[in-house]
C-alpha cells in the first residue's frame, strides 16, 4: 500500500505539469490568433472586424457587432489589417501585403519596380476575385418573368418575359438581353412584340471597352415586322461603384428595316446605349435605366429611342419582385400608329 503523503506529491506535480502545459497552449492560440482589422472613419468612430473587398467606391467590412457593412472610402480616414490583403492599384500594379495601414496620407511600398507610394485614394479593387486577375470567369443574371389570367366575361392572358445575362473574365464580356410580350383578349392577339441584344466587349482599360452588338427587335401592332442593326461602339464605365454604376456606349449602327406593306429600308445610324444602376434603396436592391437610340444620319427626323426604368427588390437571396416602365418612341412610326408605346409591368424575377 502506497502511503498518503507521497500521493499527494504526486497529484500535486500532475496538477502543475498540466496547468503549465495549459498555459502555454493559451498563451500560443494567443499569440498565433490575429488581431482583428480596423476601419477608422473620419467622424471618429472604429470599426473592428474583417477586411473583405472593396473597389474605388466603397469598403465592404464584416464588423464584429454590426454585421457586413459597405463603407464609402472616401468617410474612411484608416484602414489597418494583419491579414494577407491583395490590392489592386488605379496604376494596375498587383500587390498583396501581409500586414498594411493606409490613410490619405502615401504609404511607401516597395515593389519589384522600385519604390512606389500609394494611399486610400489609389486602391482600385481591394481582394480580387479570380476572375479579375485572368483566372476563370464570373456569371451573372437575371429572369424576370410576369404573367395574367383573367377568366369570365372577359378571357385575357398576359405574358411578359426579360432576360438579361452577362458572361465576365478580365478582358471581355459577353452579354445577352432578351424581352418579349405577347397578351391576347378573347383569343384575339393584342401585343406582339420581341427585342434580342446580344453584344461582346473587349476592355482596353478597367474603365474603356470596345464591342460590337446585334440588335433584333420585331412589333406586329407597330407594323414594325423586323429591325436589324450591327453596331460597333466605343464604351465608358464613368462609375463602378455599388452606389452608381454608370456606362456610355456610342457608336455606328448600319439598320435593316422592314414595315408592314412597306420595303425594306436599310441606313446608317448613329446609336447609343446608356446604362445606369444603384443600390441606393439598400444593399441588393437594383434600381436601373437602360436606354437604346438609333439617330438614323440619312434621315435626321427618324429617330427611336428605347428606355427601361425599374427597380428589383429582393423578397429571398435569388428571388425578387421587379417593377418596370418601358418607353418605345418611334418617330418613323406609320400615321396610324403612335409614336410612343407605355408598358408598366410588375413580376417576379430570378438572380444568379
Amino acid at each position: 500500500m502506497f502511503r498518503s503523503a507521497p500521493l499527494k506529491t504526486i497529484a500535486r506535480g500532475a496538477l502543475l505539469v498540466a496547468a503549465v502545459v495549459f498555459s502555454q497552449t493559451l498563451l500560443a492560440d494567443d499569440a498565433t490568433t490575429p488581431s482583428p482589422d480596423t476601419l477608422k472613419l473620419k467622424d471618429g468612430s472604429v470599426l473592428f472586424g474583417k477586411l473583405l473587398s472593396g473597389d474605388s467606391g466603397t469598403i465592404d467590412f464584416e464588423s464584429q457587432h454590426a454585421g457586413t457593412l459597405s463603407i464609402p472610402i472616401n468617410n474612411v480616414a484608416e484602414l489597418a489589417s494583419e491579414q494577407v490583403v491583395v490590392f489592386k492599384f488605379q496604376d494596375g500594379r498587383l500587390i498583396r501585403l501581409p500586414k498594411v495601414t493606409l490613410t490619405d496620407e502615401p504609404l511607401t511600398i516597395s515593389t519589384k519596380d522600385g519604390v512606389m507610394s500609394y494611399s486610400l485614394a489609389d486602391i482600385a479593387i481591394i481582394n480580387p476575385e479570380p476572375w479579375m486577375l485572368g483566372v476563370g470567369h464570373h456569371w451573372t443574371g437575371s429572369l424576370i418573368f410576369a404573367l395574367e389570367l383573367q377568366s369570365g366575361n372577359t378571357d385575357k392572358q398576359e405574358i411578359d418575359v426579360d432576360l438579361n445575362s452577362v458572361w465576365r473574365r478580365s478582358d471581355i464580356r459577353f452579354t445577352l438581353r432578351a424581352s418579349g410580350e405577347l397578351d391576347e383578349a378573347n383569343d384575339v392577339a393584342t401585343s406582339n412584340d420581341y427585342t434580342v441584344i446580344g453584344k461582346s466587349d473587349r476592355f482596353l482599360s478597367d474603365t474603356t471597352y470596345a464591342g460590337a452588338n446585334l440588335y433584333f427587335e420585331a412589333d406586329e401592332f407597330s407594323q414594325l415586322k423586323r429591325r436589324h442593326m450591327l453596331t460597333g461602339y466605343y464604351g465608358k464605365q464613368w462609375r463602378s461603384t455599388p452606389r452608381l454604376r454608370f456606362s456610355t456606349e456610342p457608336g455606328l449602327a448600319f439598320v435593316s428595316e422592314t414595315r408592314t406593306e412597306l420595303e425594306e429600308e436599310t441606313y446608317f445610324a448613329f446609336s447609343w446605349n446608356m446604362d445606369i444602376h444603384s443600390n441606393y434603396l439598400g444593399p441588393n436592391t437594383d434600381t436601373y435605366l437602360n436606354q437604346v437610340g438609333v439617330w438614323n444620319l440619312e434621315d435626321s427626323t427618324d429617330i427611336v429611342v428605347n428606355t427601361r426604368i425599374g427597380l428589383k427588390m429582393p423578397v429571398r437571396p435569388k428571388i425578387t419582385v421587379n417593377t418596370q416602365l418601358k418607353l418605345e418612341y418611334d418617330s418613323g412610326a406609320p400615321v396610324d400608329v403612335k409614336e410612343m408605346d407605355t408598358t408598366f409591368t410588375i413580376g417576379l424575377g430570378y438572380r444568379w
